[in-house]
């Protein structure tokens, strides 16, 4: 997504990226953009926390290219997440940073995943993998993301809208314990 928009999406968890790989090329899926290894950064502030009201600062790289992102808080039909999303691409990730330290932002939470893009008619899509799983992301008109769904095999029962930090503290908490950041092993972050 780019600019000023309005996203609606869901994600479907898959058993392996080799099953997502097939089924998206079965329902003719067509890749966009390779996989890429992203590290994203969420970032808030003590006073006035984003996170208290589900929005979200964050600051991605992948390669040598770096995108920030607001994302505001959710929107009506909880089978659908449903956002305000503004993004712009910026040409220095690291003084992206220091500007958003210099504003009060610190570092909240980090996660990790390798995405790949496709395109499935109008629909966007992303294979995203992640330290807690395979899933693909639909994002575009709710009847859209119905039927590539179905196409897939899932059901409206099937739909993820939790975000991948929500998703971790389930995960922790199903563990006892304190969520963390959601990383690859070093091996894994070079593959």
């Amino acid at each position: 997504m780019s600019g000023s928009n309005r996203e609606v999406e869901v994600k479907l968890r898959f058993d392996s990226p080799e099953d997502a790989l097939k089924r998206l090329g079965s329902v003719g899926a067509v890749e966009s953009t390779p996989r890429s290894f992203e590290d994203n950064i969420l970032f808030d502030r003590a006073h006035d926390p984003l996170h208290q009201t589900r929005r979200a600062l964050r600051l991605r790289r992948v390669g040598d290219r770096a995108v920030v992102t607001y994302k505001g808080p959710l929107e009506g039909d909880h089978r659908y997440k449903v956002r305000v999303e503004h993004e712009t691409a910026v040409d220095d990730g690291d003084a992206a940073e220091r500007i958003l330290h210099a504003l009060g932002y610190e570092p909240h939470w980090r996660y990790q995943k390798y995405r790949t893009e496709f395109s499935l008619g109008a629909l966007h899509v992303c294979l995203d993998e992640t330290p807690l799983g395979c899933f693909v992301e639909l994002e575009g008109a709710p009847d859209e993301i119905d039927r590539a769904a179905e196409r897939l095999g899932f059901s409206v029962d099937d739909y993820v809208t939790a975000s991948y930090r929500k998703l971790l503290e389930l995960e922790a908490g199903r563990q006892g314990r304190r969520p963390w950041d959601l990383l690859f092993e070093p091996e894994d972050a070079t593959s």
